[in-house]
């Protein structure tokens, strides 16, 4: 299931000021949106998520999501999922917006972000790294292919809404890519291909990404066993932090001739 676009009339504006007197035109075409839906995750019918969601891999969305949050080991603890037979609109057509899971193991989050009110930056950090599955293994990069990992997000297009999350190889080939206009579902809908693969912990893997790396970013990379992600766009200071605590390599501003390092490769 995936509705990427939804259809409408759209009318554009434009500005003839050529001549002495300004017009302005007016054209009403066909034109299409960025298909954003909602999505209820549901467990035992307990809401686990509410969000929105580029619709499509909503299956891998929802292990993703489950996996980096700690509710889930592995998919072997997700007995079922599957969209809620009764969520139907006006016309009685199944909505895809609401998803059940039956979950084997207890549901015990890690996540120390769920109610962090007075948390300290240092103490965040650490419960972060403290409530990975493990430590990540350092991926073995050339030094002159740091400067092909943007290539594998910034050659799409521009003004395309939906953010991107590749998984590459060390030698920048890319194994894996997912879409959404949420970049943190984007990384869940790649992270949920891993779990539902058996290819957690994915060492040995790079996280590409083509927009900012924060902390929520960082510590989906970290439960996945991803140790190092690479983005053209700028990191913020709790995901450096993050990924110096955690031994990750973080590579943002990331061009074909120059890569700013902001932990690992022997950063200060």
């Amino acid at each position: 299931m995936g509705r990427i676009n939804r259809s409408f009339a759209v009318t554009t504006l434009s500005l003839d000021d050529a001549s002495a007197a300004a017009q302005v035109f007016s054209d009403t075409r066909a034109g299409t949106a960025a298909a954003e839906e909602p999505l209820q995750l549901r467990s035992r019918g307990v809401t686990l998520l509410t969000t929105t969601r580029t619709p499509g891999n909503d299956v891998e969305l929802v292990h993703g999501w489950l996996f980096t949050e700690g509710l889930i080991r592995d998919a072997s603890d997700v007995a079922t999922a599957r969209y809620c037979a009764g969520a139907v609109d006006t016309g009685g057509r199944n909505t895809y917006n609401l998803m059940d899971v039956d979950i084997a193991a207890p549901l015990t989050p890690v996540s120390p972000l769920a109610d962090s009110c007075g948390v300290s930056r240092e103490q965040t950090i650490s419960e972060i790294v403290h409530s990975a599955p493990g430590p990540v293994t350092p991926v073995d990069v050339a030094a002159e292919t740091w400067f092909r990992f943007a290539d594998l997000v910034v050659e799409r297009n521009a003004k395309a809404p939906t953010r991107v999350a590749v998984l590459a190889t060390a030698e920048a080939d890319s194994v894996l890519r997912r879409e959404d206009l949420n970049v943190a579902h984007a990384v869940d809908k790649l992270v949920g291909a891993l779990v539902l693969d058996s290819a957690v912990p994915a060492a040995g893997r790079v996280l590409v990404l083509d927009s900012h790396v924060t902390l929520q970013i960082a510590r989906k990379a970290l439960m996945a066993g991803i140790a190092a992600i690479v983005t053209p766009a700028d990191a913020t200071s709790l995901a450096v932090e993050l990924a110096r605590h955690a031994g990750m390599t973080l590579v943002a501003r990331a061009s074909a001739n120059r890569v700013s390092v902001y932990a690992g490769l022997q950063t200060p």
